[in-house]
């Protein structure tokens, strides 16, 4: 379950949440709501591959409701994700892929860097149209998020993890 508020956003974009369920191990699906809009939309997840502690990175299939610029889209996705291990007590995790932007009708790059240390975690993302930086904590099974979206609009985002 997640909740997300960036109170300088539009109406789509202000106040977002979601819920999701894992079906099966690396299968998750669920909707996302917009409430000032009305909105809502399937969102999913499936790991086709699983990450090894040798090279093998794991590879995510997915589709969600996002926004690139001002445009509210379905897009879909396949990303690739590699943790590369520790540099002191931090670990580094890039990602890279592609998603497909149906409103857009376009193909478009995506990708970011996850450093985690601790309960802490940061992770700088490109998303196809804009530049996003998270700075996160994890409280338990909570996580409290400070959001830049668009590296323009502050926010906050709060995740649970049941």
């Amino acid at each position: 379950m997640n909740f997300r508020w960036i109170p300088e956003k539009n109406d789509s974009g202000q106040i977002f949440s979601s819920l999701r369920y894992e079906f099966i191990d690396g299968f998750t699906a669920g909707l996302d709501y917009r409430p000032l809009v009305d909105d809502f939309a399937l969102a999913a997840n499936y790991r086709i591959v699983s990450e090894n502690s040798g090279w093998q990175p794991s590879v995510i299939l997915g589709t969600s409701n996002d926004e690139f610029n001002d445009v509210q889209s379905q897009s879909y996705y396949g990303t690739i994700s590699k943790s590369l291990g520790k540099i002191g007590d931090f670990n580094f995790s890039p990602y890279l892929g592609l998603a497909f932007i149906e409103e857009l009708s376009d193909l478009r790059p995506v990708g970011g860097l996850h450093i985690r240390r601790g309960v802490w975690s940061t992770m700088l993302s490109y998303s196809g149209a804009n530049e996003h930086f998270t700075l996160s904590r994890q409280l338990g099974n909570h996580t409290a998020s400070f959001v830049y979206w668009g590296l323009k609009y502050p926010g906050i985002a709060w995740t649970y993890r049941y």
